[in-house]
């Protein structure tokens, strides 16, 4: 076997380095900062949607009647409600003024689909007159939330 001179041992380094070299330049890179746009669709939002069953018998001056109020949110996100209240609307002479339903502090958020029933009352007044134009009645309640 034929001894290498010190020349050809040089030229073997020399390559090694070379190729070692040109293997970490292919993994070289620039880097550069860059910008863009994209869209992100936002839902809107559904009206909650307030109901309420039959209220039991209502007599003037007399005792408070529990009512359940069904607060619906049929939109797609969840929505805040913060205090539903009720009014009651004239039918014929009875005036809707002689009725008194208390407010719900619902102060709650209610998720998409989702229905919460909270509770209040309502009574009729005693006005200190005559209030039969209300007997055997069927009195509406309308109701709203903020």
């Amino acid at each position: 076997m034929k001894r290498q001179s010190k020349r050809a041992w040089v030229l073997i380094g020399i390559l090694a380095i070379a190729g070692a070299l040109a293997s970490v330049g292919a993994y070289a890179y620039f880097t550069n900062a860059g910008s863009g746009t994209g869209t992100a669709a936002v839902g809107t939002t559904a009206a909650i949607v307030l109901s309420s069953n039959p209220v039991g018998t209502l007599y003037p001056g007399g005792a408070d009647v529990p009512v359940t109020v069904d607060v619906t949110n049929p939109g797609g996100g969840p929505q805040y409600v913060g205090t539903v209240s009720g009014t009651v609307a004239n039918n014929g002479a009875c005036p809707g003024s002689w009725f008194t339903v208390d407010p719900i502090a619902v102060d709650s958020t209610v998720g998409a689909g989702l229905t919460i029933s909270p509770s209040t009352a309502v009574r009729m007044n005693e006005t200190g007159s005559n209030q039969d134009a209300c007997k055997g009645l069927t009195m509406t309640i309308n109701w709203t939330s903020n």
